[in-house]
């Protein structure tokens, strides 16, 4: 794998508190491969306890508490921006999370805000630079400081990050990716999982990772040819 594969690999580690040999990780050459390895490192089996209801229910009592919202307002299906209108989404974002004492994947900033810092990254790189009396030479430099600059100002404005993750379009996204985020937790607290919940929980991790489309991830799926990550 690639450096997009080895930061895959880094991510599943984390989340479902495994390790994966490198030898284990060049041997797997589609999804079902590495959800396969990943249930090798797991007590999971076909069992009834279902970690990705259980997901469901407490982000939903989060909702409910966090927002006020009534019960059936609430279901897999729903979009998450009728619950989370953009105006305060930010705020309530981390109300939610705070109420359910689970991690939960930061917003991002929308792909408009992000290329707007970045061109005003370079627009200041750039004036500053030849008014600073460097030659037109120097403007790939000053590209790349500009890029750089950019990049520190989407860092260090939380405040504008107020997309959802990859992939987040309804609450079912929602409990998928509080279920990636929080595995080993949900499984200690709930009690052992089944090999569904581990594929959910991979797929989301995917998602957020690497930013492939939901429908593109199946277990014959190569991880390099079809998906693009190397």
């Amino acid at each position: 794998m690639g450096l997009d594969g080895v930061e895959l690999v880094l991510a599943i580690e984390e989340a479902f508190q495994i390790h994966i040999a490198d030898e284990e990780a060049g041997s797997v050459s589609t999804v079902g491969d590495l959800h396969s390895l990943v249930l090798s490192k797991l007590d999971a089996r076909d069992a009834k306890c279902c970690l990705t209801s259980a997901a469901f229910y407490r982000t939903r009592r989060a909702i409910i508490g966090t927002l006020g919202m009534e019960r059936r307002e609430i279901r897999p299906s729903t979009p998450r921006e009728a619950i989370l209108p953009r105006s305060n989404r930010r705020k309530n974002w981390h109300r939610i999370q705070a109420s359910m004492k689970l991690k939960v994947p930061d917003l991002r900033h929308p792909g408009g805000i992000q290329l707007s810092l970045l061109t005003a990254g370079v627009v200041l790189a750039m004036v500053t630079g030849f008014c600073g009396g460097a030659g037109y030479k120097w403007t790939p430099w000053l590209f790349v400081l500009g890029i750089i600059a950019g990049g520190f100002a989407i860092k260090f404005s939380p405040s504008l990050a107020v997309a959802f993750p990859n992939g987040n379009v309804t609450v079912g996204d929602l409990v998928s990716d509080v279920l990636a985020a929080n595995y080993p937790r949900l499984a200690s607290e709930i009690g052992i999982s089944n090999k569904k919940d581990v594929w959910e929980a991979l797929c989301r991790l995917i998602i957020m990772q690497t930013g492939v489309a939901p429908d593109k991830i199946t277990p014959e799926a190569r991880i390099v040819a079809d998906l693009g990550i190397d």
